[in-house]
């Protein structure tokens, strides 16, 4: 998938969330994620926000790359390590 493809994807869905009913919300979460990596996905975020409250629009963008990158492994798609030059 294309960069540009990613992203326009994603601004969908954040605009489809931001319309979305909590309910419904709240059964994507349960069915696609599941209560307990939900659970621990959110006292993660409190642990780093709660460290640094001051960074909290750094710690909540990172939180959102987090959750991209866990995707991203579960898919086994993590890229290789480029060894340094």
């Amino acid at each position: 998938m294309e960069t540009s493809s990613k992203t326009d994807l994603a601004r969908a869905f954040l605009e489809d969330l931001g319309k979305m009913p909590a309910e419904r919300l709240q059964q994507i979460i349960r069915q696609a994620v599941g209560e307990e990596l939900a659970s621990l996905m959110f006292n993660y975020a409190r642990q780093v926000m709660t460290a640094a409250p001051d960074k909290m629009m750094e710690n909540a963008s990172s939180m959102l790359i987090l959750g991209y990158l866990l995707r991203v492994h579960e898919e086994g798609d993590i890229p290789p390590e480029i060894p340094p030059v």
